[in-house]
């Protein structure tokens, strides 16, 4: 069960000191909620494609940035983020900590039980990767052909529209933020494909 609550950020990084925290700060857009730090992001800044963070440097890759650009994702004690994915693009930038994401290619959707709890324009799975149980309620899961990644401070890893993902984090503190894009124009068939599993998970 989660529950969303508005918190100070001090009352926050006080939890996520504490040996089992409470609260995962997720989905957190920074022009809103901490403008403070939007100054270490400068992409306007001349040196922008070096210093001015991975969306300067590889935005011409993508369709148009997302409104929401940049987003924050801040936790603790190896959060876990069920299986799912974005129907966007996304550049997951860890700095601090790091996270650890099993990846499944689009071709393994009819393995992954798409539908389940949805967030957003995320579609869920119904099996948790975590719950070793799932393995026998989802005797398909066995068929899919995990990926997994390692990203640490300092790294970006591309996400590409379409692939499942589950995330867990660091024990320690560990943040990213994150850059969505459309996708570019000479990626239509992907959007096709993405939005045929939409449409069929919203039917089950």
């Amino acid at each position: 069960l989660r529950l969303r609550a508005e918190v100070p950020l001090s009352e926050l990084l006080d939890e996520l000191s504490a040996p089992h925290p409470r609260y995962y700060a997720a989905r957190l857009q920074l022009r809103r909620s901490l403008p403070e730090l939007l100054a270490d992001l400068d992409e306007t800044h001349p040196a922008a494609a070096l210093e001015g963070g991975p969306a300067a440097a590889l935005g011409g890759c993508f369709g148009d940035p997302q409104a929401v650009n940049p987003v924050c994702y801040l936790g603790a004690g190896r959060q876990a983020t069920p299986m799912h994915f974005d129907p966007s693009e996304n550049l997951l930038c860890v700095v601090q900590g790091a996270k650890e994401l099993t990846l499944f290619h689009p071709a393994d959707t009819p393995n992954l039980y798409p539908a389940g709890e949805r967030n957003s324009a995320a579609v869920y799975s119904l099996a948790n990767l975590c719950d070793p149980a799932d393995a026998d309620r989802f005797p398909a899961l066995a068929e899919a052909r995990p990926l997994r990644a390692l990203v640490r401070e300092g790294d970006v890893l591309y996400l590409p529209c379409g692939w499942w993902h589950a995330v867990r984090g660091s024990e320690g503190r560990n943040l990213s933020v994150n850059y969505w894009f459309a996708l570019h124009e000479s990626k239509a068939d992907a959007r096709v494909e993405v939005d045929g599993i939409v449409a069929r998970a919203a039917r089950e």
